[in-house]
């Protein structure tokens, strides 16, 4: 599931923008408890959970563990940030929202994928997952780079 509940049926679901559903909320707040529990009520569970056909013990448990964390999140950014094949994207941060933005962003197509971090094994997983380019200043500094960066080619 992602972060946040979501009816399945209004406006914005429809779209694919469950985050912006009108009956849904982000959980702990609203007073749905938060999702990283033991055990959770799921408001609109049936717009909400996503069942996978995996056995509780698979090797693949960890990975689908994050990936219906973070890689959410940043696929979620990605998609709200309208990417697209030949568009040049910034990812702000090097931790694992940034690389999985960065994930999305390879798979919906940027031609230009910036990170933005500091910490050399991160920069190298990004690398690994599609960024071309590194911008580690902070700031206007590092605005200025990533406005350069996407204006000149590569």
């Amino acid at each position: 599931m992602p972060f946040a509940s979501s009816d399945g049926t209004c406006h914005f679901c429809h779209e694919g923008l469950t985050t912006a559903c009108v009956h849904g909320t982000s959980f702990g707040n609203d007073g749905v408890n938060g999702a990283q529990a033991e055990a959770l009520r799921i408001p609109y569970a049936g717009g909400t959970l996503y069942r996978l056909d995996v056995a509780e013990e698979t090797a693949l448990m960890p990975s689908l563990l994050t990936l219906s964390d973070v890689m959410g999140t940043g696929h979620h950014a990605a998609v709200v940030a309208r990417v697209a094949p030949g568009k040049s994207v910034a990812a702000i941060g090097d931790g694992a929202v940034g690389l999985c933005g960065v994930i999305a962003a390879k798979r919906l197509g940027a031609e230009r994928i910036i990170i933005m971090g500091r910490h050399p094994d991160r920069i190298a997983l990004a690398r690994d997952f599609g960024a071309t380019d590194v911008v580690s200043e902070r700031g206007t500094e590092a605005v200025e780079r990533v406005k350069d960066r996407c204006r000149r080619p590569e």
